[in-house]
């Protein structure tokens, strides 16, 4: 028996390896399989020391990943770092016994790696070289070959951007750097075995290992894989050893392993139905609820009785459940078939035979008859009578996907939102018995999330028409920061408008007059909001909206919860914030009862009751015994992954790959996974074959694993635990300073951290495990006096340490520049970018020049608004009686500019540096960019709540490609420490450089 085999590491007669999230020993020779490890976390990355008697590797059983060590025969493991950042284990230092690691710790969020040191008996960490580097290997004489950007070549095949793999060769561990040799190729892994120097390159196509002399000369292949990447290379000095699709290689021989692993994360679990929930649909006469769980169909009745499951217990996800009229259940299935399947769920299940359409991202089925609705990722929207089981094609829109299917109270009508350019959309209407569609509303800008009211009389939508302006209150700009206002259509034109007549009966049959149906159009008595979704109830409407409101101070990122408004069409009352909070809202097919869901909470309340407080009940959830198979949801996941792609990509012959034999080929590989993390590798190395960025894997249920938060002072430490340097950040924003620079706490440079809530220090960070956003005291020493302090420690540096770096940026920029030029950095095409940029540029943009920098941006979608602001010209000024002459427009840039760039310039940001060229807007100085253009939407999740994106938008920038390339600098240089410097010589020919 084997497993899902993975970084191996050799040292004497010894190989440890990975497998099963824990690390395993075996002899050089192969054999079967010594577990070393069953922590409470993924262990990974391992190390051997020289003489084999340690393993240092990589672990997070408190929480973030960290650097640990045992001994190589097995016993208890030591945490040895505590810089909560993203870490790879490296090697051993040949002289001071060191283990080496690569980390971005005590950087901004985004940078990139750096290489450490720390003792294995622990202690701080020290910085073994300056700039970054992910590996080195030490050779004859004190010489090193140094890796930079050497990540896995694995996870994006084929990869030739700024970001792809350089070795560099010195003399000394932290010399000055030469270039080992150059191909077309991104390399990783670099091992210094004699008089030669390996490597993993696939600039022959595939990941294999070569070597080559010190000087970059004599370039041999050793390895033959040709299916699947060589990854993960290291040595012991002598011998090399890597894994290959899920398999050991000593150097180019197999090393046979034979694994008898408890495959424990294999066993079949039960989980919350709450914390899993999907679909929750009423049937038609409100007394049953369909329930999707997991990817499993479940029916019940909302208080109390059995819980029925309904399809294949396991290896099927069913998504997007609803009821037909007659109680049966519909959904879309998806297994281990290239195709989803529409079927059929009532005692059995029934295929619906619909070919392949695509993805299905809405369906809807009608409430009468076996009519369902279903749209699909190809803009397309069809129709199927379940029983005659003969698909059509309704619709379809060459713009964005059709959205909002909803049904008419006697099934006849289907109305639903049609994307009519890229910026407009407009109300549709379909009579799918005949094959009919008209269009029914005339839109301003956007129309969408049409609903029928019950009664067969209105037509509900959302539209973006009387366009409410608001002043920015920062900078100088007006901006709509609501979506739209709900309004209603009559159907009929003899229909007189509501809140001018008593509640009437229902129409047994609805009647659409279409002509001139365009001007039958009212507001509801409510203002501009964001109108998530409408829906009709009998005499009422209830409108589910999400209000805009400040951040809140505790939780900046939160989104505010929906809330939902009752408007009476009799009398025009309206009642504010029922039913809140509230994520989502259906009805039965009388509008009689409500279902309402908020989280992992499903309430049901009747229609007149809606604004009685107590009124709502809750269905109990917990009955739902929700029984998981990993295995067979790995499988499930596994297919789905490849079908996303297939159906997403944004080129149909998939980048000149047969993706049927990608599937092939890694589903192989499927029977020896045994843990999430290990179908994570698969799912990662399955995507990347289509050599393209964008082609993520994130999320999803991992085992549980214990999370103490660490805490941070916000200080860099001299020996002794003495404070070296405290952060200064925001000193107004508890986030993002110090801690230590409370008001009184009175701490200085130079004071010696003594104990922490009274315990001893060896290591701050040990004590501060689990002290995230946590009072502390502690007790610090200052002239051989005592004293005790209490601060709130930070959960993470990293603002702190970016604002730090900001401030040191624009200050040295300053100092060359004799005071001309200003300093941008933007760290996102995101809002968080933008809050940055605007906060720096308003502040700049008076200097006579202006350096921007995106450098380690990791993209969002925002240039185009950055890239108006840097084009503005100024052409007069503003001059008042009282006040200095201005300019015109005021916020403009007043001189030249220069753009820096580097390998971690990534996606939109590298397209804003297109576009700063294209513009003409200065010189781009630094190093090539990432490559990573062909943006993603992720819009459909996993079974257990994993994203996996997919390409789906390629840009051609100027008649350029910039995927897999980047954007190449005007001026090259290579090392970050002189790249600021070389900008602000492109803008002041002499700049005053500080020695």
């Amino acid at each position: 028996m084997t497993g899902y085999l993975r970084f191996p590491t050799i040292a004497g007669d010894t190989v440890v390896f990975t497998c099963e999230d824990d690390l395993w020993s075996v002899p050089v020779g192969g054999g079967s399989a010594r577990r070393l490890t069953a922590g409470v976390s993924e262990a990974s990355r391992p190390r051997l020391s020289p003489d084999g008697s340690l393993v240092a590797f990589i672990g997070a059983d408190d929480g973030p990943s960290e650097l640990y060590v045992m001994p190589a025969t097995g016993g208890p493991s030591r945490r040895l770092t505590y810089q909560a950042a993203r870490c790879v284990t490296v090697g051993w230092h040949p002289a001071t016994g060191e283990i080496i690691y690569a980390s971005t710790a005590s950087q901004p969020a985004g940078f990139g790696f750096r290489l450490f040191a720390v003792s294995p008996t622990g202690g701080l960490p020290r910085l073994l070289r300056p700039g970054m580097a992910d590996a080195i290997a030490f050779g004859p004489d004190g010489r090193v070959v140094v890796g930079r950007n050497t990540a896995d070549p694995a996870r994006w095949k084929r990869y030739r951007g700024g970001l792809a793999g350089e070795l560099w060769t010195s003399s000394t561990v932290d010399g000055p750097l030469t270039p080992l040799l150059s191909l077309p190729g991104n390399l990783a892994n670099p091992c210094w075995v004699g008089e030669r120097i390996f490597f993993i390159s696939d600039h022959e196509g595939v990941g294999n290992v070569y070597s080559c002399r010190p000087d970059g000369t004599d370039l041999h292949r050793h390895t033959d894989h040709r299916e699947y990447y060589a990854r993960n290379l290291s040595s012991d000095g002598r011998r090399l050893v890597h894994h290959a699709g899920a398999e050991l290689f000593l150097l180019d021989e197999r090393l046979p392993v034979e694994v008898i692993g408890s495959r424990s994360q294999c066993a079949r679990r039960i989980v919350s139905a709450s914390a899993h929930l999907e679909d929750a649909r009423l049937s038609h006469d409100g007394k049953s609820v369909a329930v999707g769980v997991r990817g499993k169909a479940y029916t019940m009745a909302p208080r109390t009785g059995p819980v029925r499951q309904h399809g294949t217990a396991d290896g099927v996800r069913y998504r997007l459940l609803d009821w037909l009229s007659d109680g049966r259940l519909v959904a879309v299935a998806g297994d281990s078939e290239p195709e989803e399947r529409l079927v059929v769920l009532a005692g059995g299940e029934t295929t619906v035979h619909i070919g392949s359409v695509g993805t299905i991202t809405e369906l809807a089925a009608a409430p009468g008859g076996g009519m369902v609705a279903f749209a699909t990722n190809r803009q397309q929207l069809w129709v199927v009578d379940v029983d005659e089981k003969q698909p059509r094609l309704l619709d379809h829109s060459p713009h964005e996907r059709i959205e909002d299917l909803a049904w008419s109270p006697d099934g006849r009508w289907l109305a639903y939102t049609f994307p009519l350019t890229p910026r407009t959309s407009a109300i549709k209407v379909a009579e799918p018995a005949q094959g009919v569609t008209v269009q029914v509303t005339e839109p301003v800008l956007r129309d969408s999330k049409p609903a029928f009211d019950p009664g067969g009389r209105y037509l509900y939508f959302v539209g973006q028409r009387d366009l409410a302006v608001d002043h920015d209150q920062v900078q100088f700009d007006l901006g709509f920061p609501y979506a739209g206002r709900p309004y209603l259509i009559t159907l009929r034109t003899e229909e007189p408008p509501p809140f001018e007549h008593s509640v009437r009966e229902p129409l047994a049959e609805v009647e659409i007059d279409f002509a001139g149906i365009d001007h039958r159009v009212l507001p509801l008595p409510v203002s501009e909001g964001r109108y998530v979704k409408i829906v009709g109830l009998p005499a009422k409407v209830l409108l589910h909206s999400v209000p805009l409101a400040a951040p809140d101070i505790d939780q900046p990122e939160a989104t505010p919860d929906g809330i939902a408004t009752l408007v009476d069409l009799t009398t025009g009352e309206v009642e504010l914030d029922v039913l809140s909070p509230v994520d989502e809202l259906s009805t039965d097919a009388r509008g009689e009862t409500l279902l309402y869901r908020h989280e992992g909470a499903v309430h049901l309340v009747k229609s007149e009751d809606i604004a009685e407080d107590d009124e709502a009940q809750e269905i109990d959830l917990s009955r739902i015994k929700v029984a998981v198979q990993p295995e067979s949801e790995w499988r499930q996941m596994f297919r789905e992954t490849w079908r996303l792609q297939r159906e997403g990509f944004w080129d149909a012959a998939m980048n000149g790959v047969d993706w049927d034999a990608m599937h092939d080929r890694y589903a192989k590989l499927l029977d020896k996974v045994a843990t999430r993390a290990e179908l994570s590798d698969l799912l990662w190395e399955l995507q990347a074959e289509l050599g393209t960025s964008h082609t993520y894997e994130r999320g999803g249920e991992y085992r549980p694993t214990p999370n103490h938060g660490q805490g941070f002072l916000g200080v860099d430490w001299d020996s002794a635990w003495r404070i070296g340097d405290i952060l200064r950040g925001d000193p107004w924003n508890p986030r993002a300073t110090s801690p230590c620079n409370r008001l009184g706490a009175d701490i200085r440079v130079g004071d010696q951290l003594v104990a922490i809530n009274g315990q001893p220090v060896t290591n701050p960070g040990e004590l501060l495990v689990g002290q995230a956003d946590r009072e502390v005291e502690l007790t610090l020493v200052r002239d051989g006096v005592s004293r005790s302090v209490t601060v709130k420690a930070l959960a993470s540096e990293a603002a702190v340490r970016y604002r730090d770096w900001v401030d040191g940026n624009r200050a040295a920029v300053r100092e060359m520049s004799g005071g001309q030029l200003g300093y941008v950095h933007v760290p996102d095409m995101n809002a968080g970018g933008y809050a940055e940029f605007v906060r720096g540029f308003l502040t700049e943009l008076e200097c006579e020049g202006l350096i921007v920098d995106v450098r380690f941006n990791g993209g969002g979608q925002i240039a185009p608004l950055l890239l108006d602001r840097l084009a503005r010209r100024r052409f007069g000024t503003e001059t008042g009686r009282w006040s200095l002459p201005t300019p015109y427009p005021p916020e403009a840039p007043r001189g030249p500019m220069a753009l820096l760039v580097n390998e971690h310039t990534g996606s939109n940001g590298e397209i804003f540096a297109q576009g700063f060229r294209s513009l003409g807007l200065g010189p781009i100085v630094g190093r090539r960019t990432w490559g990573g253009v062909i943006a993603t939407w992720p819009r459909h999740g996993l079974v257990d709540g994993t994203v996996t994106t997919q390409p789906e938008f390629r840009y051609v920038l100027d008649g350029q490609v910039l995927e897999n390339r980047g954007v190449l600098p005007d001026v090259t240089v290579d090392d970050e420490d002189r790249q600021l410097t070389a900008a602000v010589a492109a803008l002041v020919p002499t700049p005053q450089l500080t020695p």
